[in-house]
């Protein structure tokens, strides 16, 4: 009975001593945890730190995880608590009554009462404080409420980082895009093609490649529309290529079925895939000059109603003659120009811009070169020069196809000639 009550005594004092020491390594794992991330915060106003907050709570966590685990290893021992006791004026009889637990004999059992004895008439001396000292805990706490406005404060640093975040999150979408269809197509090549049809596809493996390197690279939003825009372009492309290859294979030349319903899938998912990104592309491109919208329909394979070369140049045209849907785009003429007249009557559409007044009442009349139409007159060389500017910006941009560049520059130079 005196012994079980002993040692309730020291397994309490051992009790109170692992909170206390939990407290104090915890104040101080978590100061040196918060000073780390001060640095993580602090970096986030210089430079493009997304990860920052993360970073933040990681480096408070992982202080916190490793008082845990010190606390584990190193655990107080009952002779530990028992020598704590006697440092408040037992003279080590806690400790030494302690040793010989278990033990009979005459002087061990006049120890051991004798340590009940001034324990039970001197308890009140045992006095362990759990709370670390107020300084460190107050360090700690402005540390913690200083770490906390850096959290919250917004810099432009900050918002590039956000940005830049939610660019690598719509590149890495595009790039698991890109290689699940890269994978169709490489099994598409298995099947029994002709030469010429697997080179096809192989072709195609090798453009989506070169999108997906662009994507990978893409850091800014205008690399980014860049490459989506190209994309775009050959998911278009290679549609209508499924197609053809479809179309040659609709007599049964020894394809299986299965594949011909993945050729079939292949090419709806592109077709799929184009029509969306074009209509992203009109939500986003309204309001920019013929140069960057029409213009680009035009390379899409929409040729127009004139001479245009691949498109480009027959919308060009279009873009210029604004008086009329069906513009001929042949580049240059003998016939000296003046002016482009701007009709009033077209000014709702979508695709022009500009501040034009009272196109209801808008009205045509005869002129010495023949029907022209009242409404804002434009000098030929503005107009001009407006899509020609908005067209090297295209090119600079990366909007246009590979390959068109040239296309477009030699449409405009032929105005020069």
């Amino acid at each position: 009975m005196e012994q079980r009550e002993f040692l309730k005594i020291i397994r309490a004092c051992r009790r109170r001593m692992h909170i206390a020491d939990f407290l104090k390594k915890s104040v101080s794992a978590l100061s040196i945890g918060a000073g780390a991330a001060i640095l993580f915060q602090a970096a986030a106003f210089f430079m493009p730190f997304y990860y920052a907050d993360l970073y933040m709570m990681m480096a408070l966590l992982l202080a916190e995880l490793s008082v845990f685990v010190v606390m584990f290893i190193k655990q107080t021992t009952m002779e530990q608590a028992a020598l704590m006791i006697d440092s408040f004026g037992f003279e080590e009889r806690v400790v030494t009554a302690y040793e010989h637990l278990g033990k009979e004999g005459t002087l061990i059992g006049i120890q051991r009462k004798d340590a009940m004895e001034q324990l039970r008439e001197h308890k009140d001396r045992i006095r362990i404080p759990l709370l670390p000292s107020f300084k460190r805990t107050a360090l700690l706490f402005l540390m913690l409420v200083f770490l906390a406005g850096l959290s919250l404060l917004p810099s432009a640093a900050k918002d590039r980082a956000g940005e830049l975040h939610s660019l690598k999150e719509e590149a890495r979408e595009k790039e698991d895009e890109i290689e699940e269809i890269m994978e169709a197509l490489e099994k598409l090549e298995k099947e029994k093609l002709t030469k010429e049809q697997q080179e096809e596809l192989h072709e195609m493996r090798e453009s989506l490649e070169a999108s997906l390197s662009e994507y990978q690279q893409a850091f800014s939003e205008e690399a980014l529309a860049a490459a989506s825009q190209k994309l775009d372009y050959k998911y278009e492309n290679m549609s209508s290529q499924l197609s053809e290859i479809i179309q040659d294979l609709q007599n049964g030349a020894g394809v299986s079925v299965a594949a011909m319903d993945s050729l079939e899938e292949m090419a709806d998912k592109l077709k799929e895939m184009s029509d969306t990104e074009l209509a992203k592309g009109d939500g986003s491109d309204s309001g920019q000059g013929e140069s960057g919208g029409d213009s680009q329909q035009g390379q899409r394979g929409g040729a127009g109603d004139g001479n245009g070369q691949n498109g480009q140049r027959g919308q060009a045209g279009n873009d210029q003659n604004g008086q009329d849907g069906n513009g001929r785009g042949t580049g240059s003429s003998s016939t000296p120009h003046d002016y482009v007249s701007v009709p009033n009557a077209i000014a709702d559409s979508g695709n022009l811009t500009g501040n034009v007044e009272n196109h209801d009442t808008s009205q045509y009349f005869r002129a010495q070169t023949g029907l022209n139409w009242e409404g804002t007159h434009t000098s030929y060389e503005a107009v001009i020069g407006s899509y020609e500017q908005n067209a090297y910006e295209g090119i600079a941009a990366g909007r246009y196809p590979s390959g068109m560049e040239e296309v477009i520059k030699e449409y405009f130079a032929s105005f020069n000639d």
